[in-house]
């Protein structure tokens, strides 16, 4: 019997199992159980249903999250395979990033149940004080319905951005600095879901309009109501992701990677970002000084990446931090 192999814990194999994560995987693990465990308190706390639909993201996202193992385990099995995995490990590749706004939509509507203690009415001084009165009221003089909707286009981009840098590097053959952008844009958004439970702030759109500082109503097309439908799908005073800005720190990120290996996306990718970040503040989600934080993410994301991409694959034999799939293929 003393020439078997010492068994291992359950303990054991999961942190195992972790350890065996990419980066940007662990990152999720670790950010998803306290926000899952704060979205189920949530959910039992209210005295209404509101949150169901967080129920539903956090099943669909432990669901996507069970791939993960499974294709690490598969790797080999898919070598065989050299085009399935490929597109295996592009799935997995991509797979953080939406397991990242899992995360970003839950912890959206419960930072509330966390730390109670609003910032907005500083933030609405702050913008007194450097611009004399509030931006996004300034704003209601440009209002019409084309423009609203052309905003409304621009603010539906922000789940895009951030990946199509990604895909962008990845189907230009710079696999690796394609996984380099991904860690560095989630870290930006871990980065800012800790920031709004230190600074829980209500957008504009709430905060100044109970306090009736708005005159104009925001209205235009299909695309307009579409996310304004999304909008009342949420506890309609439950969201505190205002402060930072990650509109304005995960598209800056993106915008920097860009410029860093695929020049000739840069300009496109500006075009759509200033855009993006123009229709924040005249959509009333955000305040200019919430834009100008999330800017201010960007020099952290770029000295923390590298780093704790090091630390986290520290000791791993080579190549086990990269492609797997396309390693064992190769293979």
């Amino acid at each position: 019997m003393s020439g078997l192999p010492p068994r291992v814990s359950v303990a054991g194999r999961a942190w195992r199992a972790f350890r065996d994560l990419r980066p940007e995987e662990a990152l999720f693990v670790v950010g998803f159980i306290p926000s899952s465990i704060v979205t189920v308190w949530a959910n039992l706390a209210a005295s209404s249903h509101l949150f169901e639909s967080a129920l539903v993201r956090l099943a669909a996202a432990t669901l996507l999250a069970a791939t993960i193992p499974w294709l690490e385990r598969s790797r080999h099995r898919l070598a065989a395979r050299p085009r399935l995995a490929s597109v295996a490990d592009f799935f997995r590749t991509m797979l953080p990033f939406v397991l990242c706004i899992a995360v970003y939509t839950n912890l959206h509507d419960t930072v509330r149940f966390v730390n109670p203690n609003d910032i907005h009415q500083h933030l609405v001084a702050l913008e007194d004080w450097l611009f004399g009165g509030q931006p996004v009221v300034w704003a209601e003089q440009y209002i019409t319905r084309a423009r609203t909707e052309v905003f409304s286009a621009f603010y539906a981009t922000f789940f895009m951005i951030a990946p199509s840098a990604v895909i962008v590097l990845w189907t230009t053959g710079k696999k690796r600095e394609a996984r380099e952008a991904l860690l560095g844009v989630i870290l930006c958004f871990y980065t800012g879901y800790l920031l709004y439970l230190v600074f829980p702030a209500a957008p504009p759109r709430l905060y100044l309009e109970s306090l009736g500082m708005f005159s104009v109503n925001l209205r235009g097309g299909p695309i307009t109501n579409f996310q304004e439908s999304l909008i009342r799908m949420m506890p309609h005073d439950a969201s505190r992701a205002a402060f930072p800005s990650l509109h304005a720190g995960v598209s800056t990120v993106a915008l920097y990677y860009a410029w860093k290996y695929s020049r000739w996306y840069f300009p496109l990718l500006l075009f759509v970002v200033t855009g993006l970040l123009v229709s924040t503040v005249y959509l009333r989600h955000h305040y200019v000084v919430d834009l100008i934080a999330g800017v201010m993410l960007l020099p952290w994301v770029l000295w923390i990446t590298p780093r704790f991409d090091r630390w986290w694959n520290a000791g791993r034999p080579p190549g086990q931090d990269r492609n797997h799939l396309l390693e064992a293929a190769k293979g």
